[in-house]
Order: structure tokens, then sequence, then C-alpha cells
């Protein structure tokens, strides 16, 4: 049997709810490795938004910032930045249509509104404040800029991210349009915070794009890749939302279903 590269979203494919990982996806992975198949977490998170214990179940690479970083064996093959003219563009318009929450992240961290930690605080969320990742958000209000310089010049990010309050003054095809230079937005995971909510990602840059840059760098074509939309083989879990199993070749089971252990056994990975 020929090795295929697997990649795995993180957020309700790998990981739950709760951030944690089913003993049967564990298993199942660690299964396709050992019969030779290259795994890689692709994800719309940031390196430092990773979980140690997720890194630490063993993959050959990953994928993150939706699609603008990659991780090979160890070693960076390319990382995308978003212009600092785009990051400064960016967040004068939100501030200049009241849009208060609102995050830059990529390799170095994550860049937050004030908005965006009241946000954080109201869930009970203290990742900011404390443990493993505290290190790595910052309060954009707290960035010291030069004279002369911009926050842009300053931070490095490799997307961005939003969510409107109750009643915006601009509707998210709005801000698709208005940032549309320098940005494709697709749409987030606040949807049950506000429906005025997106991801920004650098234009011509995904996870589909990514995919193939990584595949071929390890001599694979996309007919022996697998994972949603882009891949040879497109996978979406039972718990898929935004009518992803639409544009995808099979549909697995529930992620507290065995969904990767059921996926992987009907793709022949195991």
């Amino acid at each position: 049997m020929s090795s295929k590269l697997v990649f795995l979203d993180i957020d309700g494919t790998l990981a739950d709810e709760r951030h944690e990982v089913p003993i049967s996806a564990q298993e199942a992975c660690k299964a396709a490795r050992s019969r030779g198949h290259k795994l890689f977490i692709c994800t719309g998170r940031s390196m430092p938004k990773i979980e140690r214990g997720i890194l630490d179940l063993g993959f050959d690479g990953v994928i993150s910032v939706a699609g603008a970083q990659a991780d090979v064996n160890g070693r960076v093959l390319f990382r995308h930045d978003i212009a600092p003219e785009a990051i400064d563009a960016a967040t004068a318009y939100f501030e200049r249509h009241g849009i208060e929450n609102y995050q830059w992240q990529g390799a170095d961290g994550m860049y937050i509104s004030r908005g965006y930690a009241r946000h954080l605080e109201s869930k009970g969320s203290a990742v900011w404040k404390n443990g493993q990742f505290a290190r790595y958000w910052h309060l954009i209000d707290d960035i010291a800029v030069p004279d002369g310089s911009t926050l842009g010049h300053v931070i490095h990010a490799s997307k961005g991210s939003y969510f409107s309050g109750a009643d915006p003054d601009v509707s998210f095809d709005d801000v698709s349009r208005d940032l549309g230079e320098w940005f494709t937005l697709v749409h987030g995971s606040y949807d049950d915070i506000s429906p005025n909510n997106g991801e920004l990602l650098i234009n011509g840059v995904d996870k589909g794009t990514a995919l193939c840059d990584v595949a071929k760098d390890l001599g694979y074509s996309i007919a022996d890749t697998a994972m949603l939309k882009a891949a040879g083989t497109s996978v979406a879990m039972g718990n898929a939302t935004h009518g992803i199993e639409c544009f995808c070749d099979m549909t697995t089971t529930d992620i507290h279903d065995d969904g990767i252990a059921n996926a992987f056994v009907t793709l022949g990975l195991i």
C-alpha cells in the first residue's frame, strides 16, 4: 500500500470542545503512522495556540494559521506574514466601525484588542493571563510602537479574526468588500456570538495552497492526500458545520463516535 499524506484539523476533528483528543483518534493516528502514512495537523490556529499535549501525539508536521505557515519534520517550510499596511488598514477599519473584538495572530503570538480580552474574561478563560499560552498573548494597547512607526510594522501576524457587537454598522459582506484588497474573509467560529464575524486570510493563501506546497515538497501527488476540500480525498466529520459535508467526498461519524478511526478504516489507512 502506498504512503498517504493525511491532514487533520484540530477543533471538532482531532479535539473536541474540551480540547481533548478521543482515545480512538489517538490510537488511529498511531496506527496510521505505524503503517507508513504521514500525518499533519492542519489548523486555523497559530503554533502558539496548539496545546503541547496535541503536538506530543506525534505528527510529521503542522500547517497553521489557516495555511499561512507550514512546519515539516521540524523545519519551517514557509511562513507568510500579513503586510504591515494591511494590518494598519484593518485595525483602523475596526476602530472606525466600532468593532471592538478582534485579534491578530501568527508564529510570534496573539495580539488582541481590549474588547477581545473582555470577551475571554467573560468566558472565564484565563489562557491569556496564565498557563501554557500566557506569554504569547499581548494586549494591542500595551504594544510599544516607536514614533514614526505603526502597529503593523511592529507585530508579525499571519491571520486576523473579529466579531462585531449586536448592532454593527457594517455587515460581513461589507467587511469582505472593504478589506478585499488585502484579505479573503471566511466565517469564523463566533456564529453563536455574532452573525458578523470572520477570519481575515491573506489573499491567495489557505489550507489548500499549503497542502499542495507540502505535498510537492515531500514528493507526493495531490491524489495521495486526505483532508477537507483540497485534498485528493476530502472528508467531513459527522459534526461538521457550515455545510462542509456538501463539499467533501465522504462524511465520517461524529468526533465522539470514533470519527477519525472510522474515516481511517474507510480510507484504508489502518
